[in-house]
């Protein structure tokens, strides 16, 4: 028996999404065609790795989607050199039809585009177990996992946010005891780098040369700094805002998509930020600041964070700083001015549920605003 993944690309099988992504079986000199339920066009195909290119829109759910499907298709190849198999068992078993599994049901509650912590936590899980079903999913499997997890050197609270949204995602889909329920990850205690005044006074003051490109301590004081001015706001947010999407009336509004969480900010733009923003405005691009030239963000992530401990370093501050740490030092000054709890929180967006009208924020604008001039006046 011979089994493989193409695309079915006779013309009156084209559909507006492309054509069907097929398995291929041959037996006996009998042939079976049966559809996935994807489809691509030629251009986002890679015939000869039988994979979506990264042009495909369902690129990563198809991708994992396969990977499952051709572990499948290895397993029936090799049982069928030891034994007959009928066409009907091997696409039963290719299909996993009389499984339920957790990983398809979990990807279809996803709104196209989707890419939260309740996507990747599923992701992870796939991976570490394939095969997982509502029936074989244990207690024990969500232990393994999350022992693996830690000892893959992931942080202890990305392990604990995947495992409550695993646990999130099994409560949505299904009636059966919950394997995710007392799974426990412990958090050591950590000191959070917060920048005090005399820092953030050396770093407005420092006077580093301006450097083409997006790199460089120039560049990287300045995006701190902006992370800090606008409300403290995270690191993959300041390279996403544009001017044609979340600026309006002078304000940046945007959604910030953290773990479960998609509570919509809407923070005054002080004219500090204003300052920076100046500096690389320019009409070829829409984006806040060129953080968009880097190919890879994971890399420029890294490239990011230690950068701020040389320059740090370089100023002598009293701790080593962090892109996290604008962040930390905005919700820290709010502490220690006595700010409400509630307005802090509505700024640098830790509300817990979503918001789809900036008219649903629980204190008016210009209460939220004062206080966050007041935070960031140095």
């Amino acid at each position: 028996m011979k089994i493989s993944i193409k695309l079915n690309k006779r013309k009156n099988k084209k559909t507006p999404k492309g054509y069907p992504v097929i398995v291929y079986v041959t037996n006996n000199y009998q042939e079976k065609e049966w559809r996935t339920g994807f489809y691509s066009e030629s251009s986002s195909w890679n015939k000869q790795r039988a994979v979506p290119t990264s042009k495909h829109p369902q690129y990563y759910h198809l991708l994992d989607y396969l990977a499952v499907l051709k572990a499948r298709l290895n397993e029936v190849s090799l049982e069928s050199a030891k034994r007959p198999i009928s066409f009907e068992e091997a696409k039963e078993w290719i299909f996993n039809t009389n499984r339920d599994s957790f990983y398809d049901l979990a990807m279809n509650t996803f709104k196209e585009g989707y890419r939260g912590t309740d996507w990747s936590a599923i992701r992870r899980f796939n991976k570490f177990y394939p095969d997982s079903t509502f029936n074989n999913v244990t207690y024990q499997s969500a232990i393994d996992f999350r022992n693996a997890l830690l000892k893959q050197g992931n942080k202890p609270s990305g392990v604990d946010s995947y495992i409550r949204s695993l646990k999130s995602l099994w409560n949505k889909l299904s009636d059966k005891p919950n394997p995710f329920k007392g799974v426990v990850t412990e958090i050591p205690d950590t000191i959070k780098t917060v920048a005090s005044k005399d820092d953030l006074v050396k770093l407005i003051q420092a006077d580093f040369p301006f450097n083409n490109g997006f790199s460089g301590f120039y560049h990287y004081r300045n995006y701190w700094l902006l992370m800090f001015y606008l409300g403290g706001i995270d690191p993959e947010v300041l390279s996403k805002l544009r001017y044609d999407r979340h600026l309006v009336n002078g304000r940046i509004i945007f959604n910030r998509d953290k773990g479960r969480s998609k509570t919509l900010c809407n923070n005054v733009i002080p004219e500090k930020a204003l300052a920076i923003l100046e500096t690389y405005k320019d009409a070829s691009f829409p984006f806040f600041v060129p953080i968009y030239e880097a190919t890879n963000y994971r890399t420029f992530s890294g490239n990011f964070s230690r950068r701020m401990r040389e320059l740090s370093r370089k100023l002598h501050l009293s701790v080593e700083l962090r892109p996290k740490s604008a962040r930390y030092t905005f919700i820290d000054r709010a502490q220690q001015l006595l700010i409400d709890e509630r307005i802090t929180a509505q700024i640098v967006g830790h509300k817990r549920k979503t918001t789809t009208s900036i008219y649903t924020n629980d204190f008016p604008l210009k209460f939220q605003d004062n206080a966050h001039l007041k935070i960031i006046a140095v």
